[in-house]
């Protein structure tokens, strides 16, 4: 370790030559001048574009000068080259927003492209500040029974890397044709396509870590270690985890759902590995609940293309009124409203008679639970409205104070003062 500590100080004064640094000026200059010509041409032309076509001809114009001055420009080609590629790779995916779905533009953004053009830039900066082939020699130990160098462990780091990142797409094609192969209709595609991408990941990095020479006994006493810290340090993010693959495995919460939570209804918008993601309606706000929450709780689920809900209201009217009257006219009322079933119709009952009146309670059906307060608060509109124009009287609570009598005083008694 101390060796490759070492070896990188030694590219320190190389950095620090006038030819470096004239370089690294030019790079400079040409990425904040093209930064600064796109806002100024950011409604005329598309941001990117402008960036593109600044980046090639700043950074043509000023290699081309370096070179007719006889300096060295190949630092300055592969750091514009570097900026270039990020351009042209955000140009595409721009370009790419009609047909790609948004939530996989990030993911091929920042894990995918950006890595790949950053590790092609390092591996080829280190190129020219040394040997690759004696970098990679350098010793770093002995880890579990092996001797690793710098070479062994970028091969490791590359190749779990891409395992995580590529290993997507094929396992949800394998899950997919597992599915069709035996019939697993109630199983979730993305269930399957997780246990086989982590599969996948397992086994590619047990496979590059006995080709380094890794010990297996001590790979096995690592991951009983490991084992022991997930029960005991993190069973929660652990219960989650397994909650989150079971719920997606068993298929009984999909994204499109809506669920009653604490006595608002949300929709799922994302089902995690950790946590599951709900739009709530009344304040458009994104609630992020852990999955065990769906195993320790009892939890109401409407299903996608199953979300016709049934509500009702509750009202007092004068005890004198007809019951079958009452009754006729809030179901007639609540049929007439926008919003409500009518192949459902709404039915009314009666509850009871209180200290208000006779209570009544109205129940209709409404086509998703997200309307719950606008249709009951229109039905409640209309039932006051009719009411009042056939001047059915809707009682409310009165408070009846009442004194006792004031006794007359006794005549022939002592008055105060006589």
């Amino acid at each position: 370790m101390n060796e490759l500590f070492g070896q990188i100080l030694g590219w320190l004064p190389m950095l620090s030559r006038p030819q470096v640094l004239v370089q690294l000026a030019l790079v400079a200059l040409a990425v904040v001048g093209v930064r600064l010509l796109a806002r100024r041409f950011q409604h005329s032309a598309p941001h990117w574009v402008v960036e593109l076509s600044g980046t090639v001809v700043v950074g043509g114009l000023g290699c081309g000068l370096l070179a007719m001055a006889r300096q060295p420009v190949t630092l300055a080609l592969l750091l514009l080259t570097f900026v270039a590629s990020l351009q042209v790779s955000e140009l595409v995916l721009r370009r790419s927003q009609s047909w790609l779905p948004a939530d996989q533009l990030q993911p091929l953004r920042y894990l995918l492209i950006r890595p790949f053009l950053f590790g092609a830039m390092v591996w080829s900066l280190i190129e020219l500040l040394d040997t690759r082939a004696e970098l990679a020699l350098i010793p770093l130990g002995r880890w579990m029974g092996a001797d690793v160098n710098v070479g062994d462990l970028t091969w490791l780091v590359v190749v779990l890397y891409l395992l995580m990142v590529s290993s997507g797409p094929p396992s949800l094609g394998v899950a997919w044709l597992l599915k069709r192969v035996f019939a697993l209709d109630r199983v979730s595609v993305r269930a399957m396509g997780l246990m086989v991408r982590y599969a996948v990941i397992t086994l590619g990095t047990v496979a590059v870590m006995e080709t380094i020479g890794f010990n297996s006994t001590a790979m096995l006493a690592i991951a009983g270690g490991l084992s022991v810290g997930l029960g005991f340090g993190i069973k929660e993010v652990f219960g989650n985890f397994v909650s989150g693959l079971w719920l997606l495995f068993e298929g009984s919460l999909r994204p499109g759902d809506i669920v009653a939570l604490d006595g608002d209804f949300c929709e799922v918008r994302r089902l995690g590995l950790r946590a599951t993601r709900l739009w709530r309606d009344r304040d458009n706000a994104e609630l992020v609940i852990p999955n065990q929450t769906f195993f320790n709780s009892t939890t109401v689920e409407f299903g996608v293309g199953r979300t016709r809900f049934r509500t009702q209201i509750a009202i007092s009217v004068d005890a004198n009124q007809p019951v079958k009257t009452i009754l006729g006219l809030l179901e007639e009322i609540a049929a007439a409203v926008p919003g409500v079933e009518t192949h459902l119709p709404p039915k009314a009952y009666l509850e009871g008679v209180g200290d208000c009146g006779a209570d009544y309670v109205l129940k209709f059906w409404i086509a998703s639970p997200f309307e719950n307060r606008t249709r009951c608060s229109a039905v409640v509109q209309s039932v006051v409205e009719r009411f009042q124009t056939l001047g059915i009287e809707l009682p409310y609570p009165h408070i009846v104070i009442e004194r006792p009598p004031v006794q007359p005083s006794a005549r022939g008694t002592d008055q105060p003062g006589d």
